[in-house]
C-alpha cells in the first residue's frame, strides 16, 4: 500500500478530517529519523542507525519498514522519527489520533541493564509547530521540544505505551500502540502545517531495535472551513527569541492564573502569578536555550533565550 490520504468534509456538522497512512512501500515517504539525549561525540559508541529496510524474519521480509536502533548508555536515549504535514486548515485546532505498528523483540517482565528491555523503553507521540530537532547543548544533544524524559509525558509528546511484546518472545513480532484514549491536541500554523514526531525514551541501558511498519494519522476538527481558531491568540510570548526579558500576553480571563517556565528537561526554572493580561518577566538568570511556558492546562508556548 502506498501513501494514502483520505479527506472527509461534513459541512452540516461543521467537521473536517484528514487521514494519512504510510507503509513505506515506495520509500521513506517523507519520514526522517534521528537521535537525542547522548553526548555529541558518541554516535559510534551508541551504535545509532536509521534506514529503510525490509522486516526481519520470521515476519514478512517482502514488506518494508523504517528501522531505528541504538545502544543506550545515557539512561534515556531518545530515538525518533518525524514528518511535516501541510494542507491542513490554517490556525485551526485539531485532535490527532496516532496509530503505530512496529516490530519489536523486547520481552516484558524481564530483567535488563538499568531497566526492563520492554517496559523501560517508552513510546511517545505528538505534534508541534516547530520542527523537532536535536540541539547541541554544552556537548550533549537535547531535543528542542518538550517530550519530558523516560515514562513522563511532555507538553509536545504524550506517552502511548512501551515496546514490550510478551514474557516469552524470542523473535521480532508486530505490535501496535495508539493514543485513542487520549487524543493529541494541536493548532496548525498560519499556513496549515504541523510536525508529527514519534519516538522512544529508554531506561534500558542496552540495545533497542525497532521496525516501524505502518503509521496512520487522523486529524479531525469541528471547526468549519472558514473559521479560524482563537486558541493561538490566547497566549503570546514576545520577543522570541528573547534576551534579558520577555512579555506574556494572555486572554484577560487568564490574567490571574499561574505560569511556569520549564527547560528542556521539564524542570520548572521560573514560576509566578500573572498580575494582568500583559506581564513582563526577567530572564537574566536563565542560561541560553529553549524553554516552554505554560499558563493553565492547555495554554503553552515555546521560546528561545539567547
Amino acid at each position: 500500500m502506498k501513501f494514502l490520504l483520505l479527506i472527509i468534509f461534513a459541512f452540516a456538522g461543521r467537521s473536517f478530517a484528514q487521514t494519512y497512512s504510510y507503509d513505506f512501500t515506495t520509500g521513506n515517504e517523507g519520514w526522517t529519523g534521528d537521535f537525542a539525549d547522548y553526548p555529541v561525540s558518541d554516535s559510534v559508541f551508541y551504535q545509532l542507525a536509521f534506514l529503510r529496510t525490509t522486516l526481519p524474519s520470521p515476519l514478512n521480509t517482502g514488506k518494508y519498514a523504517l528501522k531505528i536502533s541504538g545502544k543506550n548508555h545515557s539512561d534515556d536515549l531518545f530515538m525518533f522519527i518525524k514528518r511535516k504535514f501541510t494542507g491542513l486548515l490554517p490556525g485551526t485546532s485539531y485532535q490527532l489520533r496516532i496509530d503505530v505498528q512496529f516490530a519489536s523483540i523486547a520481552r516484558t517482565n524481564a530483567v535488563g541493564v538499568g531497566g526492563a528491555p520492554g517496559e523501560s523503553v517508552v513510546m511517545k507521540a505528538g505534534a508541534t509547530l516547530r520542527e523537532p530537532k536535536k540541539i547541541n547543548t554544552n556537548g550533549f544533544y537535547l531535543m528542542n521540544i518538550d517530550k519530558a524524559n523516560q515514562s513522563q509525558p511532555g507538553l509536545d509528546m504524550d506517552t502511548i505505551g512501551h515496546v514490550g511484546v510478551s514474557d516469552t518472545t524470542t523473535v521480532f513480532t508486530l505490535i501496535e500502540r495508539d493514543n485513542a484514549s487520549h487524543l493529541f491536541n494541536i493548532t496548525t500554523d498560519s499556513s496549515g502545517s504541523v510536525w508529527v514526531c514519534i519516538g522512544t525514551d529508554s531506561g534500558f541501558e542496552s540495545t533497542t531495535t525497532l521496525y516501524y511498519n505502518q503509521i496512520t494519522l487522523a486529524f479531525s476538527t469541528a471547526t468549519g472551513l472558514n473559521d479560524v481558531s482563537d486558541t493561538r491568540r490566547e497566549l503570546e510570548v514576545y520577543p522570541n527569541p528573547a534576551d534579558e526579558w520577555f512579555t506574556i500576553k494572555t486572554n484577560p480571563a487568564l490574567s490571574d492564573g499561574r505560569y511556569s517556565v520549564r527547560n528542556l528537561f521539564g524542570k520548572v526554572v521560573l514560576q509566578g502569578v500573572l498580575t494582568a493580561d500583559i506581564t513582563k518577566i526577567g530572564l537574566s538568570n536563565l542560561p541560553s536555550g529553549f524553554y516552554t511556558i505554560r499558563v493553565g492546562e492547555k495554554q503553552v508556548r515555546q521560546f528561545l533565550k539567547r
